[in-house]
């Protein structure tokens, strides 16, 4: 008889518990629909932007960045979005510790990831515009600094599988307990996700503020070289030597030919030092380019990520409960979306490419054309 009792209250629990998770699921879910959505357009953009850059674009440093961004970008579309929205689908109902201490740390992982993969296309831009006679960056080295970046993403992430998991705590009556998926009960009162939150804090607004400084260098610079034209002052910059080296070849040939040949020889060095700069022009226009492309990438992630950053202070300071407590339903939804922001930056970039690439955009035209012709000898 108390078994029966007992089961009966049990199942009253749990009724309440899923009644309780379903109100609150309400506030989430204009951010369920927002995650949703970007996840669908993310992933088969990200897996087109890969596609294209590595059939279809030569070996370079830009198509090695671009194509490792695509990579962290389609591994949070993939495995975050949808840790997230299981979330905020199951705001007390989510009782399983090591998938959340799992999923929390692969959510973590892109997201650094991306600040050190774009802080380093922004030093590599630099070296490009501002520094052009000094040592580039290669390819190959652009491959090593970007494994590393996601290394060093995991060294910092990895504290996450630690500090996470499940969390109980009471709900409206002292008998209902509920679950989530946030700093787990041995963690809660430790001051170790403070030091957690505060050291990624501090990470993305160093490297938001080094990315400003960079690109308002970059700015300069570009800004000057559109100013004065780049005309034959900038053929120094011009990285081709070999056009330089046919000048000065003619040059001496001019000494030792006759007048005709000499006056000849003269025509044959003008046409040959117009197409030396026409060349470096086409250098420096190709570079302002993929800068310009790179820049926009910079400012869409900076953007997004600058109400995660401020709601990371906000929880490491404590403030998140009380901030929380006294909010309206409206409140919570914008709150909720505002919170989620981040992830335009994961799939914005293919967007990007497109507009500011025409070869890009030539490219997935045939790609997609391809396909539809495909699928339409299928059926």
């Amino acid at each position: 008889m108390d078994e029966n009792v007992s089961d009966i209250q049990h199942a009253d629990l749990n009724t309440e518990i899923r009644i309780i998770n379903d109100k609150m699921v309400l506030e989430n879910l204009a951010a369920i629909v927002f995650v949703s959505l970007l996840m669908i357009v993310g992933i088969p953009g990200n897996i087109t932007a890969l596609l294209v850059y590595l059939r279809k674009f030569k070996p370079s440093t830009y198509r090695t960045f671009v194509v490792c961004l695509a990579i962290v970008d389609l591994a949070a579309c993939c495995i975050s979005m949808p840790f997230v929205i299981t979330l905020l689908r199951y705001p007390v109902l989510f009782p399983h510790d090591g998938v959340c201490k799992v999923f929390r740390l692969l959510s973590y992982i892109p997201c650094v990831s991306s600040i050190f993969i774009i802080l380093t296309i922004a030093v590599e831009r630099y070296r490009k515009i501002c520094v052009p006679h000094s040592s580039q960056m290669s390819d190959r080295m652009a491959k090593y600094i970007c494994i590393m970046d996601i290394l060093v993403a995991c060294c910092l992430s990895s504290p996450a599988a630690v500090i996470y998991g499940k969390r109980s705590y009471k709900i409206e009556f002292d008998n209902i307990n509920g679950y989530s998926c946030y700093v787990s009960d041995y963690m809660v009162n430790s001051k170790y996700p403070k030091y957690f939150h505060f050291a990624h804090g501090f990470v993305l607004i160093a490297s938001l503020i080094a990315l400003s400084i960079i690109y308002s260098l970059i700015g300069k610079k570009i800004f000057r070289l559109k100013k004065t034209g780049f005309g034959t002052n900038q053929l120094q910059s011009c990285h081709n030597d070999s056009v330089i080296t046919q000048t000065i070849e003619i040059d001496n040939i001019q000494m030792t030919v006759n007048k005709r040949e000499e006056q000849r020889s003269k025509k044959e060095f003008s046409y040959v030092e117009l197409g030396a700069i026409a060349k470096c022009n086409k250098m420096h226009s190709k570079t302002i380019r993929i800068t310009r492309i790179i820049f926009m990438i910079t400012a869409v992630f900076t953007c997004s990520f600058l109400p995660y950053v401020v709601f990371n202070i906000i929880a490491a300071l404590g403030f998140r409960k009380s901030l929380l407590d006294n909010i309206s339903f409206s409140g919570m939804v914008a709150y909720k979306l505002f919170i989620n922001i981040f992830f335009i930056s994961n799939v914005t970039n293919p967007v990007i490419y497109g507009l500011c690439d025409r070869k890009f955009m030539n490219e997935i035209c045939r790609l997609y054309t391809y396909i539809c012709g495909l699928c339409l000898k299928r059926m």
